[in-house]
C-alpha cells in the first residue's frame, strides 16, 4: 500500500512523548512492506529526527514550526480563540499548501491522520482516510472544565468543551475509519458515530521491549517513581499534588522512602519540587530503564487524561506494583486488585494504600508479577501491526 501519514509533530525515535513514539513504531513496522509518505510540523529541536524518518519513508515533508516566535504564536492564539483549542493551535497555511501538493502529485491508497490534525481531513479527498484518535478530545476538555475552580476560566473551559464536542463529533463521522487505543474509547465513539468503522490499535510503549526484561525484585531503598513529560499540565498537577499532599503522609511513617520524578522539560515549578526532602527531579534522561529498575513502586496520580495511559502500561511491564487513580488506569484494561491498585484521589487514602503495599512483601510480589503477565498477555506488537495493516487495507478498498 501507499500510505500517507498526516502528523502533528514529527514522529522519530528520539521523541519524548508517547504519541509520537507510537506513530514512529507504526511507521517502522509498516515501512518494511509498504510505501510511506509523512508530513509533519518540525520544531527546531526535532530536526535531528528528520534523517531517520527519511530512511523509513519514501518522502518526508517537514513544515517549520516556531514554538516561541511572536508572530506564529499570535496566529495560533487567534485560531485557538475561534476554534476548539485542540484543533486551533495546529492551523497552518504552509501545512495546507504542502498537503494539497502531496495529494495532487501522489497516488495514495489510504491516509492516516493524527487526531489533532482532523481539520486537515478536508484536503485529502479522494483519498480514504483513517483518523488516529489517540484521545477523545471532548472528554479531556470536559475534565479541564470539571477541575477548574476559578469562575472565568471555568466558563471558558466549558465553552471549549461544548465546541470541541460538536467539532469532534463531525470529524468522527467524516472519516472512512477510526483508530482508537482502547475498548473504552471505542464505546465512547460509538455513541457519537454508531455506524463508523473502528479498530482498536494498542500503543507501542517502552515496556514492550526493555522494561519486561527488568528482574522482579525489591530495591534496597524504597523508591516511588513517576514518569512523564514534565511540561504537560496534567503531569504537573499530578506530581505537585503527590509531593505536597500525599508524600508527607508517607514519609511521616516511612522516612526512608524516596520519590523520583523522571521526564523531559520540567517547568520551574516542577524543578522546585526537587528541592524538597527525599524528592528528585531528573529532567530528560537517555533511558527510562534504570529508573524503573531501581524503583520499588510506580505511582500514577493523574486527575486528567484520555485515550490510554502509557505510563501505567510501562509500570506494569517493568514488574513493579502500580498505584494509580481511576484516570491513571484509563483504557489500559488492567484490573484493580489483580494487576494494579486503583487508589483514592484523597491524600490520606492514597498514602495508606501505598504504605500497605510497601510493607507487605507478598502483596508487592503478587502485583508485580500479575502486572507484567497482563502486559505480556494483552499487548503483542506483531499482532497489533498485523491488525493495523488489515484495517488500512479494508479502508483503502472503499476508494470510489
Amino acid at each position: 500500500m501507499r500510505i500517507l501519514f498526516v502528523c502533528r509533530m514529527l514522529p522519530h525515535s528520539l521523541a519524548r512523548d508517547s504519541g509520537r513514539l507510537d506513530t514512529y513504531h507504526y511507521i517502522t513496522a509498516l515501512s518494511q512492506e509498504h510505501e510511506l509518505t509523512l508530513v509533519a510540523f518540525v520544531p527546531p529541536e526535532d530536526e535531528v529526527g528528520l534523517e531517520g524518518m527519511q530512511q523509513l519513508c519514501q518522502k518526508v515533508v517537514g513544515i517549520a514550526y516556531q514554538p516561541h516566535a511572536l508572530v506564529p504564536r499570535l496566529r495560533r492564539a487567534w485560531h485557538r480563540f475561534w476554534q476548539p483549542k485542540v484543533y486551533g493551535r495546529n492551523h497552518s497555511r504552509q501545512y495546507v499548501l504542502a498537503l494539497k501538493k502531496l495529494v495532487a502529485a501522489g497516488s495514495f491508497d489510504v491516509a492516516v491522520v493524527d487526531g489533532m490534525m482532523a481539520e486537515y481531513g478536508r484536503y485529502l479527498n479522494p483519498i480514504p482516510a483513517v483518523l488516529d484518535e489517540v484521545d477523545i478530545f471532548s472528554t479531556v476538555a470536559h475534565q479541564y472544565f470539571r477541575d477548574e475552580s476559578r469562575w472565568l476560566p471555568k466558563m471558558w473551559n466549558g465553552f471549549d468543551w461544548l465546541r470541541t464536542t460538536v467539532r469532534e463529533t463531525t470529524h468522527l463521522q467524516q472519516f472512512a475509519g477510526i483508530f482508537v487505543r482502547s475498548a473504552k474509547d471505542e464505546q465512547l465513539i460509538r455513541e457519537f458515530a454508531p455506524q463508523q468503522k473502528i479498530a482498536i490499535l494498542p500503543p507501542w510503549f517502552e515496556g514492550l521491549a526493555e522494561l519486561t526484561a527488568i528482574p522482579i525484585n525489591r530495591s534496597e531503598t524504597p523508591r516511588l517513581l513517576f514518569v512523564g513529560a514534565m511540561n504537560i499540565p496534567a503531569n504537573i498537577t499530578a506530581v505537585t499534588f503527590f509531593v505536597e499532599k500525599v508524600f508527607p503522609l508517607i514519609t511521616s511513617q516511612r522516612p526512608d522512602v524516596q520519590f523520583d520524578i523522571v521526564g523531559s522539560r520540567p517547568t520551574a515549578a516542577v524543578q522546585a519540587l526537587g528541592k524538597l526532602p527525599n524528592v528528585q527531579v531528573t529532567g530528560d534522561v537517555p533511558s527510562l530503564t534504570p529508573y524503573y529498575a531501581k524503583a520499588d513502586m510506580v505511582v500514577v496520580p493523574l486527575f486528567t487524561g484520555g485515550g490510554i495511559i502509557v505510563k501505567t502500561l510501562n509500570g506494569l511491564a517493568s514488574g513493579r506494583p502500580v498505584m494509580t487513580t481511576i484516570i491513571g488506569n484509563s483504557g489500559t484494561g488492567a484490573r484493580d486488585g489483580r494487576d494494579l491498585r486503583i487508589v483514592s484521589a484523597q491524600p490520606e487514602g492514597m498514602a495508606t494504600a501505598i504504605l500497605e503495599v510497601l510493607a507487605d512483601d507478598g502483596e508487592w510480589l503478587r502485583l508485580a508479577e500479575n502486572g507484567r503477565k497482563f502486559i505480556q498477555t494483552h499487548y503483542d506488537w506483531s499482532q497489533t501491526t498485523a491488525n493495523m495493516v488489515q484495517f488500512l487495507q479494508s479502508v483503502s478498498q472503499q476508494r470510489t
